[in-house]
Formats: C-alpha cells, sequence, structure tokens
C-alpha cells in the first residue's frame, strides 16, 4: 500500500510485523554505538540498517584485487552481452555488499609501495662509440621502466669529462625526481618551465664507478658481437642511484670490485652481476628496526654520521687551503655561489665538498631537498616552530635544540651538485638560482665563472682560491677568526703520533662546530641583550660589580658579534639558513655554551701564558733585597697553576659545558 494512503495517526507497526505498541517502542529506541555485540542471524526476511566500517586501505585494495581477479576468471561472452551466472536456486544475500567502491586519495608524496627503499636504481652506462654515452642497462624500485627522457643527463653525469684520462675513477652527482608524477627536471629550462608542486620534489644521489679495457682485451665473442666498436678502449660506468642522502663512501669498494669483475667477463651483456648488486644494495640499506630494544632510527643514524666521511683526509685539505678553508666555510654559511674545479682527479671533486658538508653537524641526513632551486625547507617541513623538549644526554635533542643543521642548500634558489656536466652550464645561470656550490672538470666552468658572477672558485689541481666577481669585506677574516684556525693549523703539525685524535679528522670537525656553536650561541645572546637592554641571568659586562655572583661569567667578549666580522654577521642575517635556524633554535642556547668566540678563549689563555713569563722575568731581574714588582697577575705559583689549566685548552675542545651536557662526541 502507498505510504500516503496511511493512516499516520496508527500504529505504523502493526502493518510491517503485527506486533504491539511495545515491541514498535522497542524498536525505535535510539542506537548505542559504543558497544558492539554480535548479531545472530535472523530468520525473518526483514531489512537490517547496519553501520558501514570503513577497513584499511591494505585490506580495500585486497578486496578490489580478489573482485578483479574474479571478474577476470569469468569467459567473455562470444555477444559481448553480460550474462546472469547467479544460481536462482540460490538464496539473496540479507546484506548488500559494495565492491568496486570507487575512492579518491589525497596526493601522495611517493607513488611506490615499498616507500623505505634507500636505493632508487642501478643502471649501466656505455659509452658508444657512434652515438655517445647511454643507459644500457636499469632496474628500479620506483621507476621500473626506463626512458631517455628521464634524466636526460644521467651518461654524461655518470661519465664525465675528463674520465677516459683514468683506467679507474668516480663521479658523483645528484638528480631531481617526483614521485608523484614520476617525471625528472633535469636544467635550468625545466626549472624555468616548471608548473607542478614543488613539494613532490626529491634529491637523488648518484655514485658512478668508471673503467675502462683495451679493446685488444675483449674476448673473441664480445667483438664478434659488438661490430660498431671503432676504438681503442671500451668505457662503462655502473651506476647507483639512492635516495635520501649520498651513500658513496660506503659502497665505493665494493662498486670498484663489481665494476672490475663486470668488464672482464667473457660477454658484456651478462647483467648478472648488476641483479646481485641491486638486490644486495636494497639488503644492505633497508632500515632495520630493533622493536626489542626499541632503538630511535634517527638518534643512531646521527650518532653514525662519522661513517659517511671515512677516508675523506679533511686533515690534507685543511693544511693545503689553511686560512682559505675557513673563508670557504664562512662563505658556504652565507649562501655564495661556490664553483670547484678539478681536470687531474675527479674524485677530489666529491671529497673536497663532502668535507666541507662534513663541517655542519647533521647536514649530511638533511640533503633531501638540496639539489633544486625550486624546493623550499620552509614549504616542505613547515610549519617551524622551535624545541618543546630536551634530552641532554641525546645528540640528536642537542643539535634540535641548537637548530642544527643550518639549512644551506635546502630553500628556494640553492642547491647543490658534486659535479655539474656542460649539459647543465644552463642550471647556474637560471634566474632563479641565488646561490650553488657544484664541482665541474670542465674548463669552460672556470672560463664562464665571471658570467656566471661566481663568489669563489676554487681549483683543486692548483690548490688556489681566486674571487672572480671580486672579494667582499664579508669573508674576510676577522683577527679572532685568524686566532682559530692558526691554533687549528698548529695543533695539526705538532700531532702526536702516539695520540690519535688530535689533529685527526674527528678532530677538525669538532672544532668547526665549536666554531659554529659558538656563533650560534653569540647571536641568541645578542638577540637577549637587544630585547631586554642587560645581560641575561649568570652573566655580566662589569667585572667590578660587588653585586655579581661567584659564578657569574664576567668575559667583556659575550655576545661580541663583531669577534666574527661585522660584514659576514650582517649578510649572514639576510640568508634563509638564518631564518630558518632563528625560528627553530631554541632563545637560550647560550646557557650551554659560551657565548663568544671560540678564538676569544684561545687569545686568553695565550694572554695568561706571556703574562705568567713577563712576571717571572721581572723577577728575576729586579734588584737585590727590592720589593718585587707589583703587577695585576696572580702570584708566580697561582700563575702556573692557571697556565697548567690554560695549556690544555688547545688539547680539549672547546665548548667544555657542551661535553659536559652530554653530546656523545666520539673520541678517536
Amino acid at each position: 500500500m502507498p505510504m500516503d494512503d496511511h493512516d499516520l495517526s496508527t500504529n505504523p507497526w502493526s502493518d510491517v510485523t503485527g506486533g504491539d505498541e511495545n515491541e514498535f517502542n522497542d524498536f525505535m529506541k535510539p542506537m548505542r554505538l559504543a558497544k558492539r555485540t554480535e548479531e545472530k542471524p535472523t530468520t525473518n526476511e526483514q531489512f537490517q540498517c547496519r553501520p558501514i566500517r570503513l577497513g584499511s586501505r591494505h585490506k580495500l585494495d585486497d578486496d578490489l584485487r580478489s573482485s578483479r581477479s574474479e571478474e577476470e576468471s569469468i569467459p567473455a561472452s562470444p555477444t559481448s552481452q553480460k550474462v546472469d551466472t547467479s544460481n536462482p536456486t540460490t538464496p539473496r544475500r540479507k546484506s548488500i555488499q559494495i565492491r568496486n567502491l570507487p575512492i579518491i586519495e589525497s596526493p601522495k608524496r611517493y607513488v611506490h609501495d615499498k616507500v623505505d627503499d634507500a636505493i632508487f636504481a642501478v643502471c649501466l652506462v656505455d659509452f658508444h662509440h657512434s652515438r655517445g654515452p647511454e643507459v644500457e642497462f636499469w632496474k628500479s624500485n620506483y621507476h621500473h621502466n626506463y626512458s631517455p627522457s628521464l634524466f636526460k643527463n644521467l651518461s654524461f653525469q655518470a661519465l664525465p669529462d675528463g674520465s677516459h684520462q683514468h683506467e679507474e675513477t668516480f663521479s658523483n652527482f645528484s638528480l631531481v625526481y617526483d614521485f608523484v608524477t614520476g617525471l625528472s627536471y633535469d636544467d635550468g629550462d625545466d626549472y624555468d618551465n616548471f608548473q607542478g608542486d614543488p613539494r613532490h620534489l626529491r634529491t637523488l644521489f648518484g655514485c658512478s664507478c668508471v673503467r675502462q679495457v683495451k679493446t685488444s682485451d675483449l674476448s673473441d665473442l664480445e667483438m664478434a658481437r659488438n661490430k660498431d666498436i671503432t676504438r681503442s678502449i671500451v668505457q662503462k660506468a655502473i651506476v647507483v642511484i639512492a635516495c635520501n642522502q649520498p651513500i658513496f663512501t660506503k659502497i665505493k669498494e665494493k662498486l670498484s670490485i663489481i665494476t672490475h669483475s663486470f668488464l672482464i667477463q667473457e660477454r658484456l651483456d651478462n647483467y648478472e652481476l648488476l641483479e646481485h648488486l641491486f638486490e644486495n644494495l636494497n639488503d644492505s640499506f633497508k632500515p632495520k628496526v630493533d622493536r626489542r630494544l626499541s632503538i630511535d632510527q634517527e638518534a643512531l643514524r646521527i650518532e653514525r654520521e662519522d661513517e659517511f666521511f671515512v677516508n675523506l683526509n679533511l686533515k690534507e685539505t685543511v693544511t693545503k687551503f689553511r686560512h682559505n678553508f675557513l673563508t670557504l666555510f664562512k662563505a658556504m654559511l652565507l649562501e655564495k655561489k661556490i664553483l670547484i674545479f678539478s681536470n687531474n682527479n675527479l674524485e677530489s671533486l666529491t671529497m673536497f665538498q663532502n668535507n666541507l658538508i662534513s663541517l655542519v653537524p647533521n647536514l649530511i641526513h638533511n640533503l633531501a631537498d638540496s639539489s633544486c632551486p625550486l624546493i623550499d625547507y620552509s614549504e616542505t617541513n613547515g610549519p617551524l616552530k622551535k624545541p618543546e623538549s630536551l634530552n641532554t644526554s641525546s645528540r640528536q635533542s642537542m643539535l634540535r635544540f641548537f637548530g642544527l643543521p643550518l639549512q644551506i642548500f635546502n630553500t628556494k634558489g640553492a642547491f647543490w651538485n658534486p659535479y655539474l656536466p656542460l649539459q647543465q652550464l644552463n642550471a647556474l645561470s637560471s634566474p632563479g638560482t641565488k646561490s650553488f656550490m657544484v664541482g665541474s672538470s670542465n674548463l669552460l666552468f672556470v672560463n664562464q665563472s665571471m658570467a656566471l658572477e661566481v663568489d669563489i672558485l676554487i681549483n683543486l689541481d692548483t690548490n688556489e682560491v681566486s674571487y672572480p666577481v671580486g672579494r667582499g669585506d664579508d669573508l674576510l677574516l676577522s683577527s679572532k677568526d685568524k686566532i682559530f684556525i692558526n691554533s687549528l693549523l698548529e695543533n695539526i703539525r705538532k700531532i702526536d703520533e702516539q695520540d690519535n685524535y688530535i689533529g685527526s679528522d674527528d678532530y677538525i670537525r669538532y672544532k668547526f662546530e665549536d666554531y659554529l656553536c659558538s656563533l650560534l650561541s653569540t647571536t641568541k645572546y645578542s638577540q637577549y641583550v637587544e630585547k631586554f637592554k642587560q645581560p641575561p641571568p649568570g652573566f655580566s659586562h662589569t667585572p667590578a660589580s660587588t653585586d655579581l655572583d661567584a659564578n657569574d661569567d664576567v668575559s667583556i667578549d659575550n655576545g661580541n658579534m663583531a669577534a666574527f666580522g661585522s660584514a659576514f654577521i650582517e649578510n649572514w642575517r639576510k640568508t634563509k639558513n638564518y631564518l630558518i635556524w632563528d625560528a627553530m633554535a631554541d632563545e637560550f642556547i647560550f646557557n650551554f655554551l659560551t657565548p663568544r668566540h671560540i678564538g676569544s678563549d684561545i687569545a686568553d689563555s695565550r694572554s695568561r701564558i706571556a703574562s705568567v713569563f713577563d712576571n717571572f722575568r721581572q723577577r728575576l731581574n729586579a734588584p737585590p733585597n727590592s720589593e718585587p714588582p707589583s703587577s695585576r697577575n696572580l702570584s708566580i705559583f697561582e700563575s702556573v697553576k692557571n697556565t697548567d689549566e690554560a695549556s690544555n685548552v688547545n688539547e680539549v675542545p672547546f665548548g667544555k659545558k657542551i661535553s659536559n651536557w652530554a653530546w656523545n662526541f666520539k673520541r678517536k
């Protein structure tokens, strides 16, 4: 009977079940969703309204796949018409099952199922004697089918200019890939015409081992297979492309062995070695979570940071460039345009740049946005906020508290590429490029350095540093800077063979870390004084005051930003890495590290030593029975005692308060 013909004043329940009014009231009670009870199957044919439970995404995918497989298993009708395969004797289901429900998902950063794969791809690049360098073999976790439009300059990056001069050499480079669209962005034209979402772009890190063999050493079978070999050598490169961070130092030896073994095969179209390499690297770099010990993977990575700097020989680099090395470090903080050139030693391009990167704590683990001027750290990691907690026994927590690492290359307009081929020269002249650090083996980059407005040019073949557009005041070292670098060079020169730490690469890195942290601490101290017009509790600029606590720090160098160079500080405060750091670092880091230039403490220790000898000389030259000359210094006994303490300044890393707060430095 139609609903309009019903009398609404009557009980509608009696029309459905013939029950009384109590049953109707029970039926109309509100449902309780807090507690779910298993419903018993009913025998009547009444319609039941049940809540829909949204399963997990994986369960939904399984249902969809099973649904498709069931549909595909049904043979198609010759007449292309739908056939009713249901059995008329089968009772109809009392619940409705909806399959193939269309679900619109929000865009994901990665489209691959296994987003934790550290290895993007393994490939083989061959220098064809007619067509030039080309990708011969490709196997990837993310982009399964290779096409020439993907990473258009990959073959030129894997086989760099000048590689034919070496029997074996290595090349390191970076690539830009969109994990949503599956597209790559390879040069300045791609950057200028970019129309997508830069938050989906990520940096990939490639490393290749380049080897060459004489054509006469190839087997007869290989020569018969390759009729187009027209030169005296055959050159190939095995390339590993990694996600998240460069792994060159970890796989260098393995890559060298595999490349050598591949080229001595009877047939060079046997890619079994490359298949095994791909599987081995995936197993080696797969994240291993120890659930039993609940190990924090990020903290573990930071503790093992030095594994990325093995055999970089930082000491030799500092010894060669001396004061210029500190200038290069400060230029990196200023986001200058830095070009590094070498034609004699391609591997040194990567080693030199990795040495500079190693001076900024934890920067090696934060380079995912470093190779594309379209990516900005604030957009991919915003909103920026200060730390909400501090664990002084965790180096990870302390670095975060200090706002480290500085995001030098992870901002819009800045990028880093260990090796840049000639095909990517326009990336340096792109209007969106504001700063960079790149390496090259092509002399054309050097000749174009002025047109590219390069601030600093480093020639690793001659160990020379030049300034194509002139050296600004912000790149001049202050007196305290010179004291710091001279002290460091002196300790390197006087290294004791029995002490494996003083003068080592780790020692140099921690000294530069002290320098950087003293800069950050002094900056926050200066901001506090500027804001409140007085020093923070525990500090004072008036040593003669009688209101001071005995533990107050009364150094007049506290908060002295000019000690780092006034022009340097002025321009550093304009950089994007400074703005990000200022938004993320805690305001009171000066309570954990003395807020003054590290060179101030070195200078104070030397002045105290000099005063000891002055007092001693005056006492020796004084007439007999004369009153000892008055001195503002302590007695000779007390001075010698303080001198012994001061003489240890160069042997104990600056910032003892940091060590006391458990930064977990590894002393070798």
